[in-house]
């Protein structure tokens, strides 16, 4: 039987943020296609409980001695410390060594961080001849320095040198690269490695008939806008500056719904502002959500909102709003990796406040745009089935490539 480890910084049990809903659908992929899998993540402590954990999984103790960068405390950088900790012979090894399988043909490790972990595998006998996939959601070195940036951490040249170093090790290690824009392929081929596939971030297609009384009373009977994020800071941290403070262009019976975890951001985002009562009486917060509760959000929304200005990778919400098949406004960088669907008449590109408002007065008092069938057709390639199949068959193909040699 064809054995597969996949390697993480979160466990994904109950999937919710993009990290995490990608790992899924490539444990699913694999495992439709009769590979045993295990799945080890080394997670935050602090930050998963219970149900939310896999079977193997491994606590990143809160008081462990390897939260501190070179013996000192640096903020927002647990993932980069996580790796350290996975290979420490007095704490983390061992309880990962415990919980491998006994057949490993193949590791794929997502994102870098537990990357140094890989040559501790490798380095036992029975396991020196797997083949290992790096995944990579983001070029990770300038996506963590936007965000230390942003929250005015100054001291920060070696951490991200350590992250660029690390990720530079990945790329140029790994029997099998993967990344999830065009625009992430050609960064990391700049580092010699020339062949990187592309495995784009996709959606589950959810029930699209899904109506019940309990979200027609809840939610505004006027169009509204939809904004579905986690709570990864790209998501809000730039929100005031793209509505220009203001979100008085939403007519006061609509709204701006808001759901998942990225809720309490928002929240506190907003009363920074000067108009943050208006923007307040323009805003619903669903916070967390089941599955059923939001499909059907998602399909009771009019239109939906990406307000991304920076960050790396692709979002998992564009794909999503794109699937839909509602009007869309968001920035240019939220269609980062979608670039090719922008063109469509539902599509509402974003740069400044002032077009912003002008966008979205016009898109909740117009019509929706009539969704033709050759773009519904299209759209079937953003499921998860079809951006991970070529990931898939080359690894696969890897595999038995090197069982017949």
């Amino acid at each position: 039987m064809k054995s597969i480890l996949f390697l993480s910084t979160y466990p994904f049990s109950k999937p919710r943020h993009g990290g995490q809903i990608r790992l899924h659908q490539l444990v699913k992929k694999f495992e439709r296609n009769g590979w045993t899998t295990r799945s080890i993540a080394v997670y935050e402590q602090e930050s998963y409980l219970g149900d939310e954990l896999g079977a193997y999984d491994v606590p990143f103790p809160v008081d462990s001695k390897y939260r501190m960068y070179k013996g000192k405390y640096v903020p927002l950088i647990n993932d980069l410390l996580t790796g350290q900790f996975a290979i420490s012979e007095d704490d983390g090894l061992d309880k990962i060594i415990a919980n491998l399988p006994p057949q490993i043909d193949i590791i794929h490790v997502e994102q870098c961080w537990l990357w140094p972990l890989v040559g501790k595998i490798k380095s036992l006998p029975k396991y020196k001849n797997v083949i290992v996939v790096f995944g990579s959601q983001n070029i990770e070195y300038i996506l963590k320095d936007e965000i230390l940036e942003q929250y005015h951490v100054n001291d920060r040249d070696d951490v991200i040198q350590d992250i660029k170093a690390l990720e530079l090790k990945a790329v140029l290690e790994a029997d099998i690269v993967a990344a999830v824009t065009e625009c992430d392929v050609e960064f990391m081929r700049e580092w010699h490695r020339r062949e990187i596939k592309l495995a784009a971030n996709g959606i589950e297609p959810w029930e699209s008939n899904i109506l019940t009384d309990k979200w027609e009373k809840r939610l505004p009977k006027a169009p509204w806008l939809l904004y579905i994020a986690s709570a990864h800071p790209p998501n809000f941290t730039s929100f005031n500056k793209i509505i220009g403070e203001s979100l008085a262009c939403i007519p006061p019976d609509s709204k701006l719904v808001i759901a998942g975890s990225v809720c309490e951001h928002i929240y506190k985002e907003v009363l920074k502002s000067k108009w943050a009562s208006i923007n307040m009486s323009r805003l619903e917060f669903l916070y967390v959500l089941d599955d059923a509760d939001l499909a059907e959000v998602k399909n009771r929304a009019y239109a939906y909102f990406l307000p991304i200005e920076h960050g790396g990778g692709s979002n998992l919400k564009t794909a999503e709003a794109l699937y839909s098949g509602k009007p869309i406004i968001g920035t240019i960088s939220s269609f980062r990796g979608f670039e090719k669907y922008s063109d469509s008449p539902r599509v509402n590109v974003i740069r400044t406040p002032e077009e912003f408002f002008e966008v979205t007065r016009k898109v909740l008092s117009n019509p929706q745009p009539v969704l033709e069938q050759q773009e519904r057709v299209n759209l079937e390639n953003l499921t998860w089935d079809k951006t991970l199949d070529k990931l898939y068959s080359d690894v696969q193909n890897y595999y038995e490539a090197s069982v017949n040699a």
